[in-house]
């Protein structure tokens, strides 16, 4: 309610971004003032300062639903967590028909969790459509093998900063390591699939509660 109010004002917005710069550089400054506190008692009574201040904003954000960074009503991650949960997989199949797992990474500059959702829509596809997909996905896992069978930086994004590249929100697991986790001859094909498990069901039986579902395959000399 009270956000939808102070969205109404619009002549509000740009005192609202001045009290947010005003919090965030106060934030700023009570950590430094802690951080250079001479005494033992000094620095007790920052500290106390300074998570008072906390407290209060946010207090005042939680209040006004209006976020002033790094204090946040988180209001992406409300509500009831779903016990069901989805994702998907892409595999490589080598000329013997043996599965290896893509890192996800192939798909770097965009993060695996941004291309979730139009990937969800390929089952509403047409075949020739989801081939389409198939084959851009292929392109991309067999640029990413080729990095790693040459020995290349991968991901590409760590090219050159390596370790200290800035990472996504959201981190898929490293699978490519090393040249052993990929095959040395191209993938024969690709296939995308669709995973489902119970979040409850997992942590009894791990991977085996597992549901996997294969949307499409795509192999370029069919």
């Amino acid at each position: 309610m009270l956000h939808q109010f102070f969205k109404s004002l619009a002549w509000l917005e740009p005192v609202v971004e001045l009290v947010r710069l005003g919090v965030f550089l106060a934030f700023l400054l009570l950590l430094a003032a802690q951080r250079l506190a001479q005494t033992e008692a000094a620095r007790i009574r920052r500290v106390r300062t300074l998570a008072g201040f906390c407290v209060i904003v946010t207090t005042a954000v939680g209040i006004t639903q209006i976020d002033a960074w790094p204090f946040t009503n988180w209001a992406l991650v409300h509500g009831l967590r779903s016990p069901v949960m989805h994702s998907y997989e892409i595999e490589g199949i080598d000329a013997a028909g043996k599965i290896w797992p893509v890192d996800k990474a192939v798909l770097q500059p965009m993060a695996a969790e941004e291309i979730a959702a139009p990937l969800g829509l390929v089952p509403t596809l047409s075949h020739q459509e989801q081939q389409e997909v198939a084959r851009w996905l292929y392109d991309r896992t067999e640029r990413g093998r080729r990095m790693v069978a040459a020995g290349e930086r991968f991901p590409p994004n760590d090219k050159f900063l390596g370790p200290l590249a800035a990472p996504y929100h959201f981190e898929t697991a490293r699978r490519w390591k090393s040249r052993s986790d990929v095959p040395q001859t191209p993938f024969a094909g690709v296939r995308l699939v669709f995973t489902t498990w119970n979040i409850d069901e997992r942590d009894r039986r791990g991977d085996a509660a597992i549901e996997r579902r294969v949307v499409t395959e795509y192999r370029p000399h069919d």
